[in-house]
């Protein structure tokens, strides 16, 4: 093993965290990307990346197309399998950028090398 100067060390030590403040700005350009399939016509969920619902769209027709039990059973839909969608994709990120010990993990997401600390 090759012995570091304090200069070498604290320099290695720079770059690694350059390398994961990188990663994970990365990681949130990639998160505010996400797109989610539209589960329903009548009805549409976004959350954010906190699992916060933001938006909640309902057609107009929509009140009138169906009952009240349907609709509400659409709404509750909609936003389970939405809310579900995005957690996902944020977890398989998070797995990617950030997650050394996960499978998913991807060294190389930069493109450049994965930098460890020494």
């Amino acid at each position: 093993m090759v012995e570091l100067t304090d200069d070498e060390y604290v320099a290695q030590v720079e770059a690694t965290i350059a390398h994961w403040r990188a990663r994970h700005a990365a990681w949130n350009a990639a998160v505010d990307s996400i797109e989610v399939e539209r589960f329903h016509d009548a009805v549409a969920a976004r959350f954010d990346s906190n699992g916060t619902l933001i938006a909640l769209d309902i057609d107009p027709s929509a009140l009138t197309n169906y009952t009240n039990v349907e609709l509400e059973q659409i709404i509750t839909d909609v936003l389970q399998r939405t809310r579900e969608s995005v957690h996902e994709q944020v977890m398989n990120l998070f797995a990617h950028y950030l997650a050394p010990s996960d499978p998913r993990f991807d060294p190389g997401a930069l493109g450049g090398a994965y930098v460890q600390l020494p």
